[in-house]
């Protein structure tokens, strides 16, 4: 496996070295037309922001960068720009509850929907503001999901 760190603190690795299997993608599925606008873009030599991901000694576990993966795959790219953080899958998972709040495809109501549902159900103990500030919604909507559910906590 490659792994090249830079002076940036970022590090170049083997597409086939990150694990994108694990549960850590927060979407119902991925967007066709945003992976050919990307593999598109990469082909031509555009620059994209490093996807983030977290390796538990043993795996790489992709958080955020799921379209861009794919399309430096359909690209026949062998490598990808990523930032690496230490911890395990279920950090993978947490952080992209709240992934593409800010850039990328944005999420959608379901989007926004299934990440709340998957932290209540995971950590039906935090908070509706804590389950809020990590899937980057507001909490009113994760109360209105956890009465839903049933889902009780002890601190809204």
């Amino acid at each position: 496996m490659t792994t090249v760190t830079s002076s940036t603190g970022t590090t170049t690795l083997d597409l086939a070295a990150i694990r994108t299997d694990g549960g850590t993608q927060p979407r119902a599925q991925l967007d066709a037309d945003t992976i050919a606008r990307y593999t598109d873009a990469m082909r031509q030599g555009d620059t994209f922001p490093p996807v983030v991901v977290f390796y538990d000694g043993d795996h790489y576990w992709l958080a955020d960068g799921f379209h861009r993966v794919m399309a430096a795959k359909t690209a026949s790219r062998d490598t990808i720009t990523a930032d690496v953080h230490q911890g395990t899958q279920d950090d993978a998972i947490v952080y992209s509850w709240g992934a593409n709040d800010a850039h990328g495809l944005p999420r959608n109501a379901e989007d926004k929907r299934r990440v709340v549902l998957a932290a209540l159900a995971k950590y039906p103990q935090w908070s509706d503001r804590e389950i809020a500030r990590r899937c980057r919604v507001s909490h009113p909507f994760v109360g209105k999901l956890r009465e839903r559910t049933g889902k009780v906590s002890s601190t809204r």
